[in-house]
């Protein structure tokens, strides 16, 4: 396992995902990577506006009414591991992340995808509101179709694409609004190229937004 959580501390059949800052740093305390993790490390090999973080950048929190829906781990609270099913099949219960993403920033993380629940595989990644309030704004990690607040799911426009165990996402929501009049959110799978996902992320709510999986 890429980042060293064993098998065994995760559900036999059921959801493990973690957040990565700095892989370079982290990957150099576990173990040499592979050529195909090179690939994705070399993503990150970009120009990013801000100081190099020894730490995650954020630590995943669960809202108090799903406690029980959760286990989070890892030294920096950065693994989010889904328990068992909810008890409505058309539901995803979400997770958010401390970091607050405020107009005139733009941010950057990655997801790993550690494990995947075989009978309920999909996953949902993007943004939401403060306490989980609009705006939203998710991709499906079965299709990557997206949706925003409550309007229907669209399709991916180059087709569907599924997320398999070990995937890395990195997602960039950029809320400076230098080209647009409202913010984006854009996603790259393992090294391909970046897609943008959504260009209508309203920049005038005043509410930050924050990272959040839904599973």
């Amino acid at each position: 396992n890429f980042l060293g959580t064993s098998a065994e501390t995760m559900a036999e059949d059921g959801w493990d995902l973690r957040y990565i800052s700095e892989a370079r740093q982290k990957a150099s305390g576990r173990h040499k990577p592979s050529d195909v993790e090179e690939d994705v490390l070399d993503l990150f090999a970009q120009d990013i506006p801000c100081a190099p973080r020894q730490y995650p950048p954020f630590a995943w929190r669960v809202a108090p009414e799903f406690e029980r829906e959760f286990e989070i781990s890892g030294l920096e609270q950065d693994v989010a591991t889904k328990l068992g099913d909810f008890q409505d099949p058309q539901w995803v219960i979400p997770v958010g992340g401390t970091l607050r993403l405020v107009k005139g920033g733009i941010y950057r993380w990655t997801l790993r995808l550690e494990q995947i629940c075989a009978h309920r595989p999909q996953m949902q990644i993007g943004v939401h509101g403060a306490n989980h309030r609009r705006p939203w704004r998710l991709m499906t990690t079965t299709r990557c179709s997206r949706a925003k607040d409550e309007d229907p799911w669209q399709e991916r426009p180059g087709g569907d694409r599924m997320l398999l165990e070990g995937d890395y996402l990195h997602i960039e929501v950029d809320l400076r609004g230098l080209h647009l009049p409202f913010g984006t959110m854009a996603v790259s799978i393992n090294s391909e190229p970046q897609e943008v996902v959504f260009d209508d992320i309203t920049l005038t709510n005043g509410s930050p937004l924050m990272p959040v999986v839904c599973m």
